[in-house]
């Protein structure tokens, strides 16, 4: 009709910037702050663990390549299973595994105070109950790091996964700062009584989590190396994963 204006249609308003999500946040999930604290309390204990071993070691031994070898014990784990480790986070139910893995921490931990209590203690044997520790290690890092995306929404993960880098690194400090500060005033052995008893009772605070039920695959369960090579097929197909991954290695 004459004299109908036509308007311009009006842009689009702008989409107000997300706000950023605190990094404390994923704090505030109950069940995500009591692995996180179950993480940081294994976490201090494995560094106050290998400071306990590494100066137990000196007085075994004058040998500096067995002194040496206590750090070696520790991380080969690490390296030779966290892949592994990662597929069977994967196949298996998590809560199951996690809890096992900290319960193999605690028996190991037992193990080795009673070994020093019997004075049985040996450089072939601590260097085995350091394996056998880092062994715990290997399984329990994995499991934790795959278990973060069903605890927390999809706005809080990039928070709780920094979270996790902030429970590795204080531990770093607080695990030889707590363990120096036993063996100077106590003794080695209660460094090892400490560990024994903290890694008893995360393992009896995780066996309270009730974790959902996830659906079975149709499928049905993925085999070991199948899921090992899916993962590193992934990782050769992903050009962001391959980046972190040479950031890390490099590092």
């Amino acid at each position: 009709p004459q004299g109908r204006i036509l308007e311009e249609p009006s842009a689009a308003a702008p989409m107000p910037p997300p706000k950023p999500v605190p990094t404390w946040a994923p704090l505030g999930t109950p069940m995500f702050r009591t692995l996180w604290c179950i993480t940081l309390v294994s976490n201090i204990c494995v560094w106050m663990n290998d400071v306990a071993a590494a100066w137990m070691m000196t007085s075994l031994t004058t040998s500096p390549v067995l002194v040496a070898l206590v750090q070696t014990a520790s991380t080969l784990p690490i390296f030779l299973f966290g892949l592994p480790s990662g597929a069977l986070a994967d196949i298996l139910d998590r809560r199951k595994y996690f809890v096992f893995a900290q319960f193999w921490l605690a028996f190991v931990a037992v193990l080795l105070c009673v070994v020093v209590a019997l004075d049985w203690m040996t450089p072939g044997v601590l260097l085995a109950l350091v394996f056998a520790n880092g062994l715990g290690m290997a399984m329990r890092w994995p499991v934790f790091s795959a278990l973060v995306p069903e605890l927390v929404s999809k706005a809080h993960l990039s928070s709780a996964m920094a979270l996790n880098a902030v429970s590795m690194n204080a531990s770093r400090i607080i695990g030889p700062l707590l363990a120096g500060a036993l063996i100077a005033s106590a003794g080695t052995m209660w460094v090892f009584v400490l560990n024994a008893a903290l890694s008893i009772i995360s393992g009896v605070v995780l066996l309270r989590w009730k974790r959902e039920q996830v659906p079975a695959s149709p499928l049905g369960r993925e085999r070991l190396p199948s899921a090992m090579r899916v993962g590193l097929q992934f990782v050769k197909e992903s050009p962001r994963m391959r980046a972190v991954i040479a950031r890390t290695v490099v590092f």
